[in-house]
C-alpha cells in the first residue's frame, strides 16, 4: 500500500507538490487506470493548483464525470460500480448486502452524482481523510469497528501497482458478501465540463491552514441538488453558486 498522501503546502506555492497529489487523485479515483489525454480534466486541475478546490472537491468532480461513468457504471452492474465506489472513495470494501443495496436503491431513486456524493460528503469520509488527504486502501491498516473479514475483503480487491480496476468482470468481493465466507486473496494481480457550476461553501470543520476558509465543489447541473443537501447534511453552510 502507498503511503496516504496529503496537500501539506497551498498548491499555489508548492506546485509540484500539488501535481504529484493530483496524480495520487486520478490513480486513486479511476483504479489505477490508463488514462487517455482527452479525460485529464485541466480545469479541475487549475482549481485545485489555484488553491480553490480541496482534494475532496477534486476527488467528487472527477467521480460524478462522464469519463468515471463511461468506465465504471456503464461497464458493470450496479452492484459491481458500487463495490468500486467504495473502494475508489472510501478505501474500503462494503460490510454486508445491506450497504450494497442501500446504495443501489439510492442510485436508482436519486441518480448517479447522488450516489457518488453519498461518499464524498460522508462523515466516514470526512473522519478518515479530511477534506485535503487522498483516499487511500484502509484494508491494510487498522479501521475502528472494523473486523477480520472486512479487512481481507477490502485487499481482496487490491490490483497491485500494474493492475487496474476493471481487468476482470467477476467480483471475489461479493461472493464473499453473498455467501459470508472470507475470500481467497491469494489469487489476487498485482473529460469535459460543461454546464457544470461551482458551488463555495464553508465547513464547520477546522480545515488547517493550508488551504481557503471557502471550500469549491464543481457539480453538474443535475447533481447540483444532491451536492447541496449533502454539504449541509455536514454542517455546511453554501455561499454562492455560479457557472464553473
Amino acid at each position: 500500500m502507498s503511503q496516504p498522501l496529503t496537500l501539506a503546502t497551498k498548491a499555489n506555492i508548492d506546485l509540484e507538490h500539488s501535481n504529484e497529489v493530483i496524480k495520487r487523485i486520478y490513480r486513486q479515483v479511476f483504479g489505477n487506470r490508463h488514462l487517455m489525454e482527452l479525460d485529464i480534466n485541466k480545469s479541475l486541475e487549475a482549481l485545485f493548483n489555484n488553491g480553490d478546490l480541496t482534494v475532496q472537491g477534486f476527488v467528487t468532480a472527477l467521480a460524478q464525470s462522464e469519463t468515471y461513468k463511461k468506465l465504471f457504471l456503464e461497464t458493470n452492474n450496479p452492484y459491481k460500480f458500487v463495490e468500486l465506489n467504495f473502494k475508489h472513495l472510501l478505501g474500503r470494501a462494503p460490510h454486508g448486502q445491506a450497504e450494497i443495496q442501500k446504495h443501489v436503491k439510492l442510485m436508482k431513486d436519486e441518480g448517479f452524482e447522488s450516489e457518488i456524493a453519498s461518499y464524498t460528503y460522508s462523515e466516514e469520509y470526512l473522519t478518515s481523510f479530511g477534506i485535503d488527504q487522498v483516499p487511500y486502501n484502509r484494508g491494510s491498516s487498522t479501521m475502528r469497528g472494523g473486523s477480520t473479514i472486512n479487512y481481507t475483503r477490502t485487499n481482496a480487491f487490491e490490483v497491485g501497482y500494474a493492475g487496474y480496476d476493471g481487468a476482470m468482470k467477476g467480483s471475489t468481493l461479493l461472493q464473499s458478501i453473498t455467501t459470508g465466507k472470507t475470500p481467497d486473496i491469494t489469487g489476487r494481480k498485482g473529460v469535459g465540463n460543461g454546464g457544470s457550476l461551482t458551488i463555495s461553501w464553508s465547513s464547520r470543520r477546522q480545515i488547517g491552514a493550508n488551504r481557503r476558509v471557502a471550500q469549491k465543489s464543481v457539480v453538474s447541473q443535475t447533481s447540483m441538488s444532491s451536492t447541496i443537501k449533502s454539504i449541509l447534511a455536514q454542517g455546511g453552510k453554501i455561499l454562492s453558486i455560479t457557472k464553473a
